[in-house]
Formats: structure tokens, sequence, C-alpha cells
């Protein structure tokens, strides 16, 4: 089963030990071990400016994983972010990692599912970084995440997709599935399309393929992370790496960026 992680807080804890240089608490210390996603620290200051966040937003992160992206919303902007995970290891970790940066007064996560999740009030501004993969029903799973949001709220995307001219299959595993079983790859036009369908209008859609492979070569142009780094907290972490970068490498895949705004009237399903 992917996500099915159950010690990483105990793994990070054993990492950190054998680092005591590292200062949990500076900025950008954990961005090898907690952005759970291409283009790590990098990729979320793309999607902060697209929030257009004002003093007093609040913002939420669907998929919220470690909790990297959410710290760093809040230590950019000084914005309260609250990150939902279906994963209770993951949330346990990101907990944990907030209150070693000294953030726990600003970000806050909770296990969840946004089908069911009900917020009061509504959030200003969302955030999503690589999870549609694993969602079949992508209309419905965006349309959930609208209905969190008050009108005209952003959403701001960071998502992977097969090219139009559909090759392979990637090789196995990735970063979001282990065997392909629980991978649901679609094109950025059908990608696309189910945001719009579930109540957004574009501001902006952007293919950020050869901006995420020049991030990779300049990112391991020494070899991968030896450091406290996440590979080391996912099965077969290595491998799901190696994997995801080539695949990008040689066209399999695709890395997407969008802003969006949530519609005043929602569609009727």
């Amino acid at each position: 089963m992917t996500y099915g992680e159950t010690t990483v807080d105990q793994t990070i804890e054993r990492l950190l030990t054998e680092h005591p240089d590292l200062d949990a608490s500076a900025d950008g210390a954990l961005d090898n071990l907690d952005q759970f996603h291409i283009g790590g620290a990098d990729a979320v200051d793309l999607l902060i400016s697209g929030l257009a966040l004002a003093e007093g937003d609040r913002v939420l992160d669907i998929g919220s994983g470690l909790g990297g992206p959410a710290r760093q919303i809040a230590h950019r902007t000084g914005n309260h972010v609250l990150g939902v995970d279906i994963t209770p290891a993951y949330v346990d970790a990101a907990r944990d990692l907030t209150a070693k940066a000294g953030l726990a007064d600003l970000v806050r996560f909770q296990v969840g599912d946004i089908a069911t999740f009900e917020p009061d009030p509504p959030f200003q501004a969302a955030i999503t970084m690589h999870v549609q993969m694993n969602v079949q029903d992508k209309t419905s799973w965006f349309a959930h995440i609208a209905r969190r949001l008050a009108p005209g709220a952003r959403l701001a995307v960071w998502e992977v997709c097969q090219p139009r001219q559909r090759q392979a299959d990637p090789p196995w595993p990735m970063p979001w599935s282990l065997d392909g079983t629980d991978s649901f790859l679609v094109t950025a036009d059908s990608l696309h399309a189910s945001i719009e369908r579930a109540g957004f209008t574009t501001t902006e859609w952007t293919n950020q393929t050869a901006w995420a492979q020049a991030w990779v070569t300049k990112t391991f142009s020494n070899g991968l992370p030896t450091g406290p780094a996440l590979p080391m907290l996912l099965d077969d972490g290595y491998s799901r790496v190696i994997n995801y970068t080539a695949a990008l490498d040689d066209g399999s895949l695709e890395v997407w960026r969008g802003s969006f705004t949530r519609d005043a009237v929602q569609p009727t399903r």
C-alpha cells in the first residue's frame, strides 16, 4: 500500500539526532526532508504568488504530507495554514516537525479526507501538490475542495500529468504509487477540464516540465542527498525518486502548475 509507512516520526527523530548541527527552526533547514514533490521548496515559492494572500487569509493544504509547503507558506507570509492528509503517520510527523520549526502557532494538521472535512468558516486560499494522481474521479475531488473555499478564493496546484501522446506506463515504484494500482494519471488537458468543471476559473495553467528538469539537474548534480532526506522516510524511497526523475527526463511524465479562482456559483452535481 502506498503511503503505508507507520514509523515516519521515529525515523525523522533518528535522522535529526544523527545530525545535531541541523537547526530545524532555521528557514530551509528541513527542505530536503519535508517536501514530498518535485521542485521542493522552490516549487512552493512558485505557488505562493498565485495565492495572492492578504493579511488574515487562511490557507488549506490538501494532502499536506509531512507539512513542508504549509510551514513554508506560514513562514513566508505569516498566514495561518491548516493541512489535511489521510495518512496518520504523516500528520504525526508534520505536527512534530512544525513544533521543531517553531511554527505551531501558525500551522496545524489533522487527519481527514477532503470529502468529509467541514471547515467553518471556509478558507480564502488552498494548495494541493502531487495529490490528484491517486484520485480517479478528479472532478468530484476538486469539487470537494471548492466547497471548502469561500467564493473568490484562490487555488494553486502543482501536479503530475501524462503527455498527450501517451508513453508506456512509468516504471514503478513512483513517489505516489508503489505498483501502479492506485495511480490515475491523465493528460494536462483532462486535468485542467476537471478543475474547471469542479467550479474554478483559470488564472494560469503552465507546463513546468522544463523547469522541473532543470531543478532536478541542479539539485542532484552531486548525486542523491545523503543527509536527512525524504527518500529515507519512504518505502523503497530512492527507487521512487530515481524512477520519477528518469520519467521526467524521457518525456513519460509532465509537471503542470495552475492558479484558479473559486467561482461564486458552484455547479450542481
